[in-house]
């Protein structure tokens, strides 16, 4: 019986009306599931964005925020606040929580931005928002070292992103690309938290002033600033430590 009922299916298909008829049937079946259920973008095998990506989604991320005084700076010496305007969620947990007041302060900000870059740069692409290797207490952690409370205190995001992985310090000042972070001190010990902009060069080419994105007193707030690389309160240019995230 099953070779008799296989010869008789198979003389069913034997006419040229029914094989045309068959092989278009398949033919569209196959179109429509490709027309459906098109193939997800292809993902980094290491989970990491390339640098250039990367310090896009940055600027992109830094062009949205209002620069007219909307997130005042405010540093609580001595307190745990996080410093940041938003909500900040991570696998389901709440990682940090905005300022009732709106404000904010350099590294608060510069983490946030942080967040909400590889945020983007995940949904972008229709992938699951997670930094490789980190779960949401490693990423509190990281927040830890790039605020300078543990770890490298003089090169707190250099120590907070590459230990883990996730990207790399720039060694040389000149190599340095807008949409870096950047950890600056000045000659009077003050430091700060910024993105990197652009250097301002002299008539030689010399650099003298770095132009950056963070929050800070003199722009009320989130803004852009230039500072100098010379006098007694400016820039110390051997003590700016540049990192980029991402890979190569």
């Amino acid at each position: 019986m099953p070779s008799t009922h296989f010869r008789l299916r198979t003389r069913s298909f034997s006419t040229p009306g029914r094989v045309l008829v068959f092989a278009a049937a398949v033919f569209a079946l196959v179109a429509a599931a490709r027309t459906v259920a098109p193939a997800p973008p292809a993902q980094p095998a290491d989970g990491l964005p390339l640098e250039d990506v990367f310090t896009a989604s940055v600027l992109s991320v830094v062009k949205a925020y209002p620069t007219d005084g909307t997130h005042g700076y405010y540093w609580p010496k001595g307190e745990n606040w996080p410093g940041t305007t938003c909500d900040l969620d991570y696998l389901g947990v709440r990682v940090c929580e905005a300022d009732p007041q709106k404000r904010c302060y350099c590294c608060g900000l510069t983490f946030e931005v942080f967040v909400q870059a590889w945020k983007s740069w995940c949904e972008a692409r229709r992938a699951e928002f997670r930094m490789p290797g980190l779960d949401a207490k490693d990423l509190l952690a990281l927040r830890g070292d790039w605020f300078g409370s543990t770890g490298d205190t003089q090169r707190t995001l250099q120590h907070a992103i590459v230990s883990r992985g996730l990207g790399r310090a720039i060694g040389r000042p000149d190599d340095a690309r807008p949409g870096d972070f950047v950890q600056l001190w000045r000659r009077n010990g003050t430091g700060h938290s910024v993105v990197f902009l652009e250097w301002k060069r002299d008539a030689q080419g010399r650099a003298r002033a770095l132009r950056y994105w963070s929050t800070q007193k003199s722009t009320k707030g989130i803004g852009e600033r230039e500072e100098p690389l010379t006098g007694k309160d400016g820039i110390d240019p051997e003590r700016v430590h540049i990192v980029r995230i991402g890979r190569r």
